[in-house]
């Protein structure tokens, strides 16, 4: 309650500040300028003039296509001049003079019309630059995540975005890492409007000062310097077995000095899952035939807050603060199992919960200074019962949990040096402590179980060098060295992490660019642990206490022909590679799954996007990715395997355009079978239809989608390796159907949001 009534007293102040800036925004005359494709357009010069005709001023549409007036005409005359559009004389009234639509010129030179076609994409500084409001203009996406799936070569994969021809990719907004996970970074992209996008910079090969490495996509947003109070409010239906959906809401308030975000989502969750098993499981040369169906099944509500304030000193000098919060209160989850070896069921109820403060300054001389500190726990209980056919039992009861707190800084600078050469460097820390604990208690039957506890303590220390030049016929040259001391309990690793680019400019149409980067990636926390997890009476899900981080080395070269045709060949290599993986144990009658390091996981293939339009109703691309796999690993239990194989991917993407307002979309995905460590993964195909309609001046937007249309988006898999024997099916409901309901007020426009990483912690 007392929460409630503080809830409630901000809302009131809130409220009372948004309505005492009325008259102040009443004193403005302002606009939108689009052009027949309802894009807005950047650059238009509008003169504001008095009804007999004497000047008043004049101002310049920004990159959403909004102008500005600091004036209380009553009525007045506007001017809207542009090179590109015919000239467009109006007369005016009010305040919101409205979206203003221009036509475009034809340039006619001997009877000839010279028509321009937008680039697919652009490359500037070894960046592929790409508009998301041109690259989707006529596609079915309601968001920038979205948005982001229809970038050439990006694919989602289970909420996590990847890159074709790369190994980890992260997300960056407006130059800086997130440090959310998969679910957050979904959430977050998700109320994020496309055309609050300003552009998207795609990087094979990250430069230092974004601090991340390898692959990396760059998203930045349009920042508003105007006085305006916008928002949106949407909301979702999700139909996959069960009923679920949710509502977010997204407000802005802002001044040329200074912004203020709000933004609250609120998700009821609930998720179904099969598994079916058959395990032919050798024990003591005896076989042993083990089939068994599994559900598993999650509900809960979850809870998404952010609070970010900024302060621009000036227009090089600016100051960030925010707040983010993640709330998970009273997650069921239930796994129930049965089948010819066991009965089981298992409850668990889990409470988590992530604080987030986070501080960056901007100087207008080349030094950015920014930290942020994390709080992160979850507390779980659960109870397993199991009965087999022989007449045993087992069970336990088990109570669990995990803290962190986890601190970081950074300082960049850059400067110039002379002959167009550019200096950067950085140092950055980071130092995080994680508890982690499990008490098993009433434990009955023959089941092994340990209390454990730990208190980890991870340190990492970084700092690099870059030089870079950029020659005036666009081509681009980037090297740098980054040198890092990672310890983590007794474990401690100095290395060196090199990264270079080069874009090279042939002519306007055609382009190559050669990327080398470095990386490592950090196991969870969780993995780390000696403990014993138990999914069921014969499944259980164990930690690698000396699990070592991966690093992974990652070469790509790129054609790009026409600014939208790409070819790409790729190699990648990932030394000490670790991914979860079964085995049937050889002692007892128990299915093991555990991460352990192998040896190396390597690729290297190539890459082809050719996009293509029929008139102005059909937009398409199709994307076709092959590779070859060598999977190696001398210490999996007493199974080590050596393991290639090919593997083809392809997707065609097409979106049908009725009219300005409605579009349909068709993409179809199929895959060729692929291996993971003694897993065999079969082929899966994918079909997803959808519709989009905007109306009320593209004030309310509805969408329905269709994923997997036909459920063979889940594939099977089998292991038949040395004397081990098993097949699972988890290809039941994948199919799933959307609907998206939002309403945009005010000309919303939302700020940059950063999400927080919780992709090592356990739950």
């Amino acid at each position: 309650m007392m929460q409630l009534r503080k809830i409630k007293v901000l809302t009131f102040f809130f409220l009372s500040f948004v309505c005492s800036q009325t008259t102040v925004y009443g004193q403005m005359i302002s606009g939108k300028i689009i052009d027949a494709e309802q894009l807005p357009i950047d650059g238009a010069t509008i003169i504001l003039q008095a009804m007999d005709s004497t000047y008043i001023a004049a101002s310049i549409s920004n990159t959403d296509g909004i102008f500005v007036f600091n004036s209380q005409q009553e009525e007045y005359r506007l001017i809207i001049q542009h090179i590109l559009y015919e000239t467009k004389q109006m007369a005016g009234k009010g305040n919101d003079v409205g979206t203003i639509q221009l036509q475009p010129k034809d340039y006619a030179l001997d009877e000839i019309i010279i028509k321009a076609e937008r680039p697919f994409v652009k490359v500037k500084n070894g960046l592929l630059g790409y508009n998301l409001a041109v690259l989707t203009q006529n596609q079915l996406v309601n968001n920038a995540y979205e948005a982001l799936t229809k970038i050439p070569g990006v694919q989602e994969e289970r909420g996590i975005l990847t890159l074709a021809g790369a190994g980890k990719l992260t997300i960056i907004l407006n130059g800086k890492p997130t440090t959310m996970d998969a679910g957050q970074l979904e959430t977050i992209l998700r109320n994020t409007p496309v055309n609050r996008v300003e552009k998207v910079e795609v990087m094979y090969s990250a430069p230092p000062e974004y601090h991340v490495r390898g692959a990396a996509i760059n998203v930045v947003l349009k920042r508003s310097n105007d006085y305006s109070f916008q928002g949106e409010i949407s909301a979702d239906y999700k139909n996959q077995y069960f009923n679920d959906g949710g509502m977010n809401g997204n407000f802005r308030l802002s001044t040329p000095k200074m912004a203020f975000d709000v933004m609250y989502g609120v998700n009821n969750v609930k998720k179904m899952e099969y598994i079916d098993l058959d395990s032919k499981h050798t024990l003591k040369e005896e076989l042993h035939s083990i089939t068994q169906n599994e559900q598993l099944r999650s509900k809960y509500w979850k809870h998404d807050l952010r609070a970010a304030f900024e302060y621009n000193f000036n227009d090089k000098n600016n100051i960030n603060i925010a707040y983010t919060g993640s709330y998970t209160p009273d997650q069921y989850n239930n796994s129930r199992t049965s089948g010819n070896y066991q009965t089981g069921n298992v409850d668990k109820y889990i409470d988590n919960q992530m604080h987030n403060v986070t501080l960056q300054y901007h100087s207008g001389f080349g030094l950015e200074i920014g930290g942020d500190y994390t709080y992160y726990t979850s507390n779980n209980n659960q109870c397993l019962h199991t009965d087999y056919q022989n007449g045993n039992q087992s069970s336990f009861s088990m109570v669990g949990g995990q803290k962190i707190d986890r601190y970081s800084i950074y300082v960049d600078g850059k400067h110039s040096l002379s002959k167009g050469w550019n200096l950067g460097y950085g140092v950055s820390y980071r130092f995080a402590k994680d508890l982690d604990f499990q008490t098993y208690d009433k434990v009955t039957g023959d089941i092994q179980t340990q209390n454990t506890y730990s208190n980890l303590r991870e340190q990492t220390a970084s700092f690099y060098v870059s030089l870079s030049k950029n020659y005036a016929t666009g081509t681009s040259l980037s090297v740098s060295a980054t040198g890092e001391y990672y310890t983590i309990g007794n474990y401690h690793k100095w290395a060196v992490f090199p990264q270079a680019s080069l874009t090279y400019f042939k002519t306007p149409e055609h382009l190559f660019q050669l990327s080398l980067s470095t990386d490592k990636t950090y196991p969870s926390y969780w993995d780390m642990q000696s403990s014993v997890s138990y999914l069921n009476g014969y499944t259980e899900l164990w930690g690698t206490p000396n699990l070592k981080p991966m690093t992974n080395y990652n070469l790509n070269g790129s054609y790009i022909f026409m600014k939208k045709y790409i070819f790409s060949l790729f190699f990648t290599h990932t030394s000490d590679y670790f991914t979860q993986a079964a085995y049937q144990s050889t002692d007892r009658l128990a299915l093991i799954y555990k991460n352990t390091n192998w040896n190396y996981m390597q690729l290297w293939g190539a890459n082809i996007i050719v996009p293509f339009k029929a008139g102005n109703w059909l937009d398409s691309r199709f994307s076709l990715v092959g590779m070859q796999m060598h999977q190696r690993c001398d210490d999996f239990f007493d199974i080590p395997f050596n393991r290639r194989k090919w593997v083809f991917s392809g997707t065609l993407d097409n979106t049908f355009k009725v009219n300005k307002n409605l579009s349909f979309e068709l993409i179809g995905n199929v895959q060729t079978p692929v291996i993971q460590g003694t897993f065999d993964i079969e082929s899966i195909f994918n079909l997803t239809a959808g519709l989009k309609w905007n109306f009320a001046n593209d004030k309310l937007s509805l969408s329905a989608r269709c994923n997997d249309i036909f459920d063979t988006g889940m594939p099977a898999t089998k292991v038949r390796f040395k004397g081990q024997h098993l097949d699972m099916n988890s290809g039941f409901y994948s199919r799933s159907f959307t609907l998206h309901f939002s309403y945009c007020f005010g000309g919303y426009k939302k700020k940059e949001i950063k999400g927080i990483d919780t992709s090592r912690f356990r739950y």
